[in-house]
């Protein structure tokens, strides 16, 4: 998304600065033009009291329901940009499930928003109902003008693919599905895995709870190598003919790529990627046995397609530096 982002920015004028709760070494590396501060109160008051916007760039600000962080953090920077007179935006943001809509928090925080570019036309809707329709406009996740740019390996045929996060949870019917895996003709399996560290639920963690069969049969890869430079990380990305994922941005990388996929749609924005790229939709809690009739059924989407989403996120990408003038 922040890649997207900058490519779209491209030889702007613009001074970006970040507080963020990780070591800024990694993050100076791999996006020099942003300013990565720690994350306390001190540096994101002075932050804001200095700059021109507050942007909320990308993800899911409109979550609650596996924790309160993103609506206690919004709730302060509301209030703070509130006491600077400072404007806040969103851009290429979307929602995650109905707790974090319903949030009073998380509502207010868009209520006081200037103007709300999502990546979705679902969250356009959602967040209309409650109001802010005049500040609203429906748009796409940056992430797809840095795979427009950088597009992911072609899909290999005969692989299959899996990037499964259940966060902090499990999927109890992971085993039934492994075993409808098993009847694709498959010569090779990787286990991806998105995010790094071994988090319960992730993949990681998911793949050390397999039985020693199933990890033997599967191919374990991490997906960033911590390469500074994004485009050659997504060099290596293991893009299969199959796809099987509960990942957001897994799933965008898959409609580049020419996978055929089925989502896992664990929560809304899940979902709605499926549905953007008409991708079959599985939910966590049925049985899984129709998994590899999906997967030899589903389609990739079409060249216009993809071409669309990147040309809505270049669109409200312009559209933010136009209205703060940059």
């Amino acid at each position: 998304m922040l890649a997207g982002f900058l490519g779209a920015l491209g030889a702007r004028a613009a001074k970006l600065t970040c507080c963020v709760p990780h070591a800024p070494e990694p993050l100076t590396r791999r996006f020099p033009a942003v300013n990565w501060l720690p994350y306390d109160e001190a540096n994101r008051r002075i932050c804001i009291e200095n700059c021109d916007a507050w942007l909320g760039l990308g993800g899911s600000p409109w979550q609650a329901a596996v924790s309160p962080w993103f609506a206690d953090h919004l709730a302060f920077e509301r209030r703070w940009c509130g006491a600077a007179g400072k404007p806040m935006y969103f851009l290429g943001v979307g929602a995650q499930d109905p707790a974090g809509r319903a949030d009073p928090g998380l509502r207010a925080a868009a209520d006081g928003a200037q103007a709300i570019w999502t990546r979705d036309a679902a969250t356009a809707a959602e967040l209309a109902a409650t109001g802010a329709s005049g500040r609203v406009r429906a748009a796409a996740d940056l992430a797809h003008l840095f795979f427009e740019a950088h597009r992911p390996p072609p899909a290999a045929a005969g692989r299959l693919t899996a990037v499964l996060n259940f966060d902090y949870a499990g999927w109890p019917a992971m085993g039934a599905a492994l075993s409808a895996l098993d009847r694709l003709p498959a010569r090779e399996r990787i286990w991806l895995a998105q995010e790094a560290r071994a988090l319960p639920g992730a993949e990681r963690d998911l793949f050390q709870r397999l039985p020693e069969r199933d990890r033997s049969r599967w191919d374990l890869r991490l997906a960033d190598d911590s390469c500074p430079v994004l485009a050659q990380v997504l060099e290596g990305w293991p893009s299969g003919e199959w796809l099987v994922t509960s990942r957001y941005h897994a799933t965008l990388a898959g409609a580049w790529a020419g996978s055929r996929a089925v989502v896992i749609a664990t929560n809304e924005k899940l979902q709605g990627a499926a549905e953007e790229f008409g991708y079959p939709s599985l939910d966590p809690a049925a049985a899984p046995d129709g998994l590899d009739a999906l997967l030899r059924s589903a389609t990739s989407p079409s060249d216009s397609t993809l071409r669309s989403r990147a040309a809505a996120a270049r669109r409200a990408c312009n559209e933010f530096f136009d209205a703060v003038g940059i």
